[in-house]
């Protein structure tokens, strides 16, 4: 049984049109989703005001998203191996193709590979899920150009397809003196072809922190408000002052990449060290702490809602070495190091168990309002956090790799790593979610 709580308390909102003012107040909603059945609570509906002709508005009418419009259609499997190379610890990356309805999905080694994208199945057991199957084998989608960016240690960051192109990122797993200035690049569909264009910087020097990770296409009826045809954004890395402190967002053009250098991206939606709105990264809460991962972004067509997905940690934040014992938790190593509560993680670094996953809803209208110049990326906050669980497979704790947004049919993909498990492979499972038109 799938399900999933929330908890979200809106504000309210005056708009004002002309002299006449309509007063719309969003009370509490809680919801509940079945993976057999979803249940819906009926939540009230954003009715646009009628406009005189000669006064459009600024930004299309449209109500954001509930919880209760995201529904758990089931998950598929990946195959298995292409080209000497499989899908085991892999996952991070992943790009609907509109084109042709499939999906591009990374490796652990920064490879990709093509699929099909079968009928998802609900259930809690990974072999009886369906198994997609290989369009295109694994490739080198950069054509070793992420060596452009830095000899070692750079790390495939995302992926998308847009306007019959497929567009990469890479970003340097530990960039301790932030000195990485190259993130982006772009390529034919076709893997077989070795035609990609150089590394190239996206944005300001010293951020590419923020931007070299998860992209999305915008909607064509936001993109003047937010100031291009895609987004690009990346969240909580290693070395914590070179990158946003919660969800990160950034407008580019990609069709400019080549012919503009460095490419221009207009800021949405970033948090710093001076300003964590949310939280700082020594501390969890529901927005934010040291554990919080970020997986990817969906701009939700027809609605006002951006959509993130990832991971946070929920329990005490501590630094040190994970351990399942509590009593040793308790207790500092021989050299004074401590140690962390935590039975899913053992390694040296950020604890705050337990962790669940979560949806991270914001207003379009307020995006492009800090692009309008009216307000700072970092005044900007979730209208609502949506935690939710996926069927029991795999691990207790599951991890995400990655979303990818199919506006066509209003699909959500999500990869789950580890979650097929066989002999020593771990090979992600992607879920799938609908979105109910609003």
């Amino acid at each position: 049984m799938l399900k999933a709580h929330v908890r979200s308390t809106a504000v309210s909102a005056a708009v004002v049109v002309g002299i006449g003012v309509g007063l719309l107040l969003l009370g509490e909603t809680v919801a509940t989703l079945s993976m057999d059945e979803p249940q819906r609570v009926a939540v009230p509906r954003v009715v646009a005001p009628i406009l005189p002709p000669a006064q459009p508005p600024a930004q299309p009418a449209a109500a954001r998203l509930s919880f209760e419009d995201l529904v758990y259609e089931g998950a598929f499997r990946v195959p298995e191996e292409s080209n000497g190379e499989s899908f085991s610890y892999g996952g991070q990356t992943l790009a609907y193709n509109p084109v042709s309805n499939t999906l591009f999905v990374g490796s652990l080694h920064g490879l990709v590979a093509e699929m099909s994208i079968p009928s998802p199945v609900k259930s809690t057991l990974a072999e009886q899920l369906p198994v997609a199957s290989f369009v295109q084998p694994f490739r080198d989608p950069a054509e070793g150009r992420l060596r452009e960016i830095a000899e070692s240690g750079v790390t495939l960051g995302g992926l998308l397809v847009h306007d019959g192109r497929l567009y990469g990122d890479g970003f340097i797993y530990y960039d301790a003196t932030n000195s990485q200035r190259l993130s982006h690049f772009a390529r034919s569909l076709d893997l077989a072809r070795a035609e990609v264009t150089p590394m190239q910087q996206v944005g300001e020097t010293g951020k590419a922190g923020f931007v070299a990770g998860y992209m999305a296409t915008v909607p064509p009826d936001w993109r003047a408000a937010l100031g291009g045809p895609a987004v690009t954004g990346q969240c909580c890395l290693s070395i914590i002052g070179r990158t946003s402190f919660g969800p990160g967002l950034f407008a580019w053009n990609p069709a400019d990449l080549g012919r503009r250098s460095p490419l221009p991206a207009t800021p949405l939606l970033y948090y710093t060290q001076e300003h964590a709105t949310l939280g700082p990264w020594e501390g969890a809460n529901d927005m934010f702490g040291g554990t919080t991962e970020v997986a990817g972004v969906a701009i939700i067509d027809r609605t006002r809602t951006v959509l993130f997905a990832g991971r946070n940690g929920m329990g005490t934040f501590c630094y040190g070495e994970g351990t399942g014992d509590a009593r040793q938790a308790e207790v500092r190593g021989p050299n004074g190091e401590k140690n962390c509560y935590d039975p899913t993680n053992a390694t040296k670094g950020q604890h705050a168990f337990p962790y669940r996953l979560q949806f991270w809803a914001y207003d379009v209208n307020d995006l492009a309002a800090v692009r309008a110049g009216d307000r700072s990326p970092w005044d900007v906050r979730p209208y609502a956090v949506w935690p939710f669980e996926l069927p029991p497979i795999g691990d207790s704790y599951p991890r995400l790799g990655a979303i990818s947004y199919d506006s066509a049919h209003r699909r959500l993909f999500m990869t789950q790593m580890f979650g097929d498990q066989e002999g020593y492979s771990r090979r992600p499972i992607i879920h799938v979610f609908s979105v109910r038109e609003r």
